[in-house]
């Protein structure tokens, strides 16, 4: 069948190849020899703009070149951009129909997006005359100037002294443009000042508005290979525009709903007050464009339905923020390399305007040198050094060529802007160059110089860019002294030795052939990347196969690092008993640093004093059995509180659909919340909107469920020095936002505790303990012990353990039952038998369901969470098996080929709890017998660092499943013959299609549900 389908699929490509080759037109532009069906993606290098700049010079200014099935015409020339923005512009008046504006554009709806015509017209008409008409801006100019105003007090209260402080220009200017733009569109601000609004606070802001805004709309390979799309091959890309266009599209309903409320808050008030005041009111109001678009919907619903209306806004905060944030950053750069041109402006400014007041919109038309240095920034940093890309929508001739139908036309702007024929010194930074119009460099032919675009979608807001830009910089410049930061050198690139880098592989390859020769077997190895070419997800698959053809114990090398891979159970007992405390300690990964708090957490602290500390910290006080008695109650409630819901979802008692993983996860996060805090993360749907669950979940998910696999970083060191800084800034990002959660769950909790210190005491003895309780009454003892880091790293281990793992599990469980109805009705029957149906399973009940914890074993054993014991390092050399394993070696256990291996287990493949049945009496159930030997099954992890939480999370799935199954029926969704048991590739083993299942209250059930 396999086989077939890629006959299909390149019988199809031969096909539309052909289709493609025989309705080219001969007399095309000059184009260079090209690859079949890729055509020439493979020239293609970053940044584009250059590399079609080299082609150009080579090829000349009209190129005709193939990017998978998509043509592109490249014009580099004012002459040729004249052509197709002239005689061609109503040709050249539309937008390739690429993934992004499907999605983000609400299917070419939008005015970014929308194909040139009525529809198209009508929107720009708004856009011109709504908000970048004079009129307009003239309304919006005190916005810009308040904000300017408030970014200005925000300086000065940073340099109380006077002194120098450092600034972050690029973050600087796109909060000043999210405000502006959030105050024109809705009438309010995404940021207020530090005093307000606290660093960490803000930059979460930024980077989901950055998200949401600012994202990557260029050609992905599904635009360049629509035959891919249609076989589902680029699903992940369409994936995530599809994401962030629901979560860019639920902010902006916000803000519409927010609008439509606070209108009917004001037509509900007295008609008394209105009369008074509506003369004053009326003027005082400010008009927004949610106010302008609101009113044509009103009078016209049909062509201005809630799509249109948040398609218009949406282009504004695209279009409008990132660009002139741009500009203004690329502006300060070269007036900080060439600080005789800043001097100029700034004396230019105080002649003009003074020192007695801020400069004005109305100063800026005396300020012709300013207005030079502008357009030079814009001459050789354009923001968009590839005009936004057009279609052709037929045929037509630029250059004497022939431009067939469905053409893409880049026009490379930047190559212009820097042609020697056109500017005298073109890599030069020369403002003076604007100053006398009638210099044919100056750009007095439009097409020489085109920082907005051209032709009928040329930028719209060219007027309000350069009038925030313009006054934004003046005013920086007329209140402040501006230096580079010492030492730091602008547009400056590094160059690294390559002689060292290879002196110092020479010297880690010399030292690998020094190593002990009686290792653990190994496939052979490439030099420097040694076996990752080998490697290939879901890594335990590849580990198992490598165990099988080369032994149980495996010995590879990752980059520098090396690895044993063990996947037989006196293997495994041979590491965790006579090497224990050997390998009692992590791998030194970067996650540790930056997550580990530079490895002090519990996760990833060194074996020693502190971690049994911090070891005996967790056991004493969360989960020994009288901490696990004082949380059952949270968890019985939490369990309680999901019935509910999906109860209330079932209103009348049909089946309905469940989103299994988020519900598992919403209620473990909860739960876990509840312990740590004393609240929860999430409200049922009545309290809490759909969307605002999303959104609370990804953060959460982001926060506590990242990759801490290895990176390249951590197996070849020499990186981390070099190039891969970007990597660590992801990592440290991660960081930032995590800690300032949890430092703010630890500063709300000290409030509330001087709080109910100032009140009657009696409270105090009614409340109930939370971890941070204890762990804050630690630090009171031994603040040197357990300072704030300390506190925050032990609170996150218990989200970063203590939830994806356990909601899996149970997303697995019932993935398998469903599977196996069978088994499922006799887990039921057991339910029914030691509990029945006039009250809910208790945790005391657990012991009694011998069958649902055989069901639970088994789907640990086929599905581990963990199918690779969390990572051990070696503290100093060892033997494993009679092999010599070296200090430093991070070990890996394989419990998913120990789960499955066919020598401990009957059909091991095959879903059977029946074999966790106490079978000592009997014969055919020597798995029964097997389970007492700990290194056959192991999900908790084995050794000093396994899972101290094992029984919190053993109570926790039992009494969520059990009491699911006791009130519900379930079943697989309709059409589905069998639920998808793949896994996702990752450090812990996900489901790779996420479990939806159809439930209903059980007949047998009702009674007392209704009571609940």
């Amino acid at each position: 069948m396999e086989i077939f389908t890629y006959f299909l699929f390149f019988l199809l490509t031969i096909f539309l190849i052909h289709k493609f080759l025989s309705k080219l037109t001969k007399n095309l532009p000059p184009s260079l020899p090209a690859l079949p069906i890729i055509g020439h993606l493979h020239l293609l290098k970053k940044p584009l703009h250059r590399t079609l700049h080299s082609l150009s010079t080579r090829y000349g200014p009209i190129l005709f070149l193939r990017f998978g099935f998509s043509r592109v015409l490249i014009v580099s020339s004012p002459s040729a951009v004249e052509e197709c923005f002239s005689k061609n512009d109503i040709v050249f008046a539309n937008r390739p129909h690429f993934i992004a504006g499907k999605h983000l554009g609400y299917n070419y709806t939008a005015l970014g997006w929308a194909p040139y015509g009525h529809h198209w017209r009508n929107l720009r008409r708004i856009s011109t005359i709504e908000v970048f008409s004079s009129n307009s801006l003239q309304h919006s100019a005190g916005i810009r100037k308040e904000e300017m105003k408030c970014l200005i007090h925000q300086l000065l209260r940073r340099s109380v002294d006077g002194g120098f402080v450092k600034v972050d220009m690029k973050s600087m200017f796109m909060e000043m443009m999210f405000n502006v733009m959030m105050r024109i569109v809705a009438g309010k601000r995404c940021f207020h000042d530090e005093e307000k609004m606290g660093v960490e606070e803000k930059k979460m802001e930024m980077e989901i508005l950055r998200e949401l805004f600012i994202p990557n709309l260029a050609m992905n390979l599904g635009d360049l290979f629509p035959v891919l799309r249609w076989l589902g091959f680029i699903t992940g890309v369409e994936k995530k525009l599809v994401d962030v266009h629901r979560k860019r599209d639920a902010f902006l309903q916000d803000l519409i709903e927010e609008h439509r409320r606070k209108e009917k808050d004001d037509s509900d008030s007295s008609f008394s007050l209105i009369t008074s005041v509506v003369e004053e009111g009326e003027k005082k109001k400010k008009k927004t464009l949610i106010d302008v678009l609101l009113r044509l919907q009103e009078f016209e619903p049909e062509i201005y339905p809630d799509d249109i209306v948040k398609g218009l806004i949406g282009i504004y905060f695209t279009a409008g923020t990132d660009t002139s944030a741009l500009t203004m950053e690329w502006t300060m750069a070269a007036l900080l390399n060439h600080p005789d041109v800043l001097e100029k402006v700034m004396a230019e400014i105080d002649t003009q305007v003074g020192h007695e007041r801020l400069l004005d919109e109305t100063d800026l038309a005396k300020l012709p040198y300013l207005h030079c240095v502008i357009n030079e920034t814009f001459r050789l940093y354009p923001v968009a050094p590839l005009l936004v890309p057009h279609a052709s929508s037929q045929e037509c001739t630029v250059g004497g060529y022939t431009v067939p139908r469905g053409t893409v036309l880049m026009a490379n702007a930047w190559a212009i802007h820097r042609d020697p024929k056109l500017w005298n010194e073109p890599t030069k930074f020369k403002p003076e160059r604007f100053l006398e119009n009638k210099e044919r460099e100056g750009g007095g032919m439009n097409y020489n110089f085109m920082p907005f675009g051209f032709g009928r979608r040329g930028c719209p807001g060219n007027l309000m860019g350069m009038q925030v830009v313009s006054l934004a910089l003046g005013r920086l410049i007329q209140c402040f002294e501006w230096e580079r930061v010492e030492g730091e050198e602008i547009f400056t690139y590094f160059l690294f030795s390559l002689l060292l880098l290879l002196l110092l592989l020479l010297y880690k390859l010399l030292f690998l052939k020094s190593t002990t020769k009686n290792l653990p077997p190994s496939p052979p190895s490439l030099p420097i990347i040694g076996h990752l070419h080998i490697l290939k997800k879901p890594l335990h698959r590849t580990f198992h196969s490598l165990s099988t053809r080369y032994g149980p114990i495996l010995f590879l090398r990752f980059g520098f690092c090396h690895v044993l891979v063990v996947s037989s159970p006196s293997a495994v007992e041979e590491c965790f008993s006579k090497n224990d405390t050997i390998f009692a300690n992590r791998p030194h990964f970067l996650a540790g640093q930056h997550f580990g708090y530079n490895f002090t957490a519990l996760g990833w602290a060194p074996y020693g004093h502190h971690w049994r500390n911090l070891r005996r910290i967790t056991t004493i006080e969360v989960f020994c059995s009288s901490s696990l008695q004082i949380s059952s109650g949270i968890r019985k409630e939490e369990i309680k509180c999901l019935i509910k819901q999906l109860i209330g979802r079932s209103n009348n008692g049909g089946f309905v659909k469940v989103e299994m993983k988020s519900m598992f996860l919403e209620l473990v996060f909860n739960v876990m919340m509840r312990i740590v805090a004393g609240k929860k993360c999430f409200d049922d749907e009545k309290k809490m909107g759909v969307e605002e669950k999303k959104r609370v979940m990804e953060i959460l998910r982001e926060l506590f469920i990242p990759n801490m696999a290895m990176n390249l970083g951590d197996l070849f060191p020499i990186l981390k020095w070099f190039w891969f800084i970007r990597v660590e800034k992801k990592l440290v990002d991660g960081q930032r936002r995590r800690d300032a959660f949890l430092q703010d769950l630890i500063d709300e909790h000290r409030r509330r505790e001087k709080d109910n210190s100032d009140s009657d005491s009696s409270f105090l003895v009614t409340k109930k303990k939370t971890l941070i309780d204890v762990l804050l009454r630690l630090q009171e003892a031994e603040p040197e012990n357990y300072p704030d880091d300390i506190v925050k790293g032990l609170i996150g281990i218990f989200f970063t353990a203590g939830t994806d793992t356990s909601a899996l599990t149970m997303e697995w469980i019932m993935s398998a039952l469903l599977n196996h109805p069978d088994v499922l009705e006799k887990v039921k029957a057991e339910i029914d038998v030691h509990v029945g149906h006039h009250r809910l399973l208790d945790e005391t009940d657990i012991p009694k369901l011998q069958y649902l914890h055989c069901v639970i074993n088994e789907t640990l054993r086929l599905y581990p969470v963990g199918p690779l014991l969390v990572p051990h390092a070696s503290s100093e050399e060892c033997t494993v098996g009679g092999y010599t394993v070296p200090r430093g070696t991070v070990l890996l256990a394989n419990a998913w080929a120990i789960h499955r291996d066919p020598k401990l287990w009957d059909e091991p493949t095959k879903f059977k709890p029946e074999r966790f049945i106490d079978g000592l009496e009997r014969d055919d159930h020597k798995e029964g017998r097997l389970m007492m030997n700990n290194y056959n099954f192991m999900p908790f992890g084995l050794g000093r660092r396994g899972c101290p939480g094992n029984l919190m999370g053993m109570q926790i799935v039992s009494l969520t499943l059990g009491r699911l199954i006791q009130c519900f029926e379930w079943e697989s969704v309709e059409g589905e013959e069998e639920v998808d048991m793949s896994e996702a590739p990752g450090l812990t083993m996900a489901k790779a299609k996420p479990l939806e299942a159809l439930c209903r209250p059980r007949q047998a059930m009702l009674d007392f549900l209704s009571l609940l």
